[in-house]
Formats: structure tokens, sequence, C-alpha cells
């Protein structure tokens, strides 16, 4: 198993991180339990959402806002703005983006699900909105960009590539692909975040072309899900 996190957000205090393909899909409840488990963290205490591919974000800063989410059934929405300590979160992915950011004193982190309809819905740039909201008196918002399918393999149609930026579209030989890394730090560049401090990972973590790490949809058709997860100790 290998967890592909950042560093500085680790530093203040929370277990975070993409894990790979090796844990077992995470639309099986027993694995994640497994993983949370093998973590040191009671799997009760990580929350989870039904994901729809939209801009939606839910806030877990203090304890009513726990017991409000407790009290609903259904939660659609793919992201997490989270601020409690012993309360975790994750999302699923399997070719999209697990998008992490964070304030530098740590007070708050949103966790997001960043499908290319996300991201042209502004999800990254409202959830580094929320963290700012959440933390003014932080110097630095920083951010990390999840395993995702990168612009190598990520090939769409005229019609989606029009919905974003032209320096996010690569045209090779005829066909268009997406660059969803640069799409979301374009936005968040424009939220103020400084460049500096948005990571994305090393070359490996293209999500399509790393079979041994990854599940990917765009490769395989397949339901099994990448879990992603924050939690505050």
């Amino acid at each position: 198993m290998k967890i592909f996190s950042d560093e500085r957000l680790v530093a203040l205090g929370y277990v975070s991180g993409t894990v790979s393909k090796h844990t077992g899909s995470g639309r099986d409840k027993a694995n994640v339990e497994r993983l949370m488990q093998k973590l040191g963290i009671e799997p009760a205490r990580i929350l989870g959402l039904n994901q729809v591919h939209g801009d939606e974000i839910i806030k877990i800063l203090n304890a009513e806002d726990l017991d409000n989410y407790r009290k609903q059934t259904t939660h659609n929405a793919d992201g997490w703005l989270l601020g409690l300590s012993g309360v975790g979160a994750l999302i699923l992915t399997a070719d999209c983006v697990p998008l992490y950011i964070w304030d530098d004193d740590g007070k708050a982190v949103s966790l997001t699900h960043c499908g290319w309809r996300g991201v042209v819905a502004q999800l990254p740039k409202k959830a580094a909105k929320m963290v700012g909201q959440n933390a003014p008196k932080a110097k630095n918002i920083c951010a990390f960009i999840g395993p995702h399918i990168s612009a190598c393999c990520f090939e769409v149609k005229e019609d989606v590539a029009n919905k974003f930026n032209k320096t996010s579209i690569i045209n090779k030989d005829g066909k268009l692909f997406v660059d969803l890394a640069n799409e979301i730090t374009l936005q968040l560049t424009a939220e103020g975040v400084k460049k500096e401090n948005i990571k994305t990972g090393c070359n490996c973590q293209c999500t399509a072309c790393n079979k041994e790490d990854f599940f990917s949809y765009r490769r395989d058709k397949t339901k099994d899900a990448l879990i992603s997860f924050v939690y505050k100790i």
C-alpha cells in the first residue's frame, strides 16, 4: 500500500492522503474500515458523502455541524471543509482529482472530489475561498493536487474542451486533451493562493498511466475507486 500525501499537511496534525489500489476499492466499506484500523483511526470517525459531480461542500467545523450531519440520511456533495479534532472524511476517485486545501495554521482543511464537471463549476475556487474565510488570520493557503488522470490521457471532445481555459487544453495530432491540474491551479491562484504553495505530486501520478498503483475509469471502465481521506488528530 502506498499513500500519496503532502508532508505540509501531515506536519499540522492531519493524517491524510490518497491510497493506492492495493488497499482495495473504497466502494467496499470493509476496505475502508481495514485501512482506518491500520492507521489507528476509529472507522466511525470517518464521514462519507454521495458524490454528484457538483460544487457542494459539507462543513464540519464544530460539534453543531457534526450533529446536523448525523441527523441527515443523505449527503449529496463533492467536498468537505473540516476543522474538528477527532473527525475525518473521505472521497472516492478513479480519475477525478482529490484536491486538498488548507491554511498554514491547520485551522481548516478542505478535501474535494474534482471531476471535470466540478472543476468547470469552480469547485476548487469555492473550496479555497471557504478555507480562507474560516482561517482569516492565516498567512498562506496551501494545496495538494492528488493523483488523477493527467493531460497525457484525458482526451475530450471540443464541446468539453471549450469549457476550460485555453491554457489548459493541449492539441496533439488533432486530438484535444485537458490539463486538470493547470485548470485547478488557475482557479486557486485567482482566489489568492500563491502558485508556490500548490503542489501537484510527481509524474507517476497519472491514474490512467499507472496501472500498478491506481484504479482508472477511463482505462478500465471500472467502478472501483481510490480512497482519499483527511483526519484531524
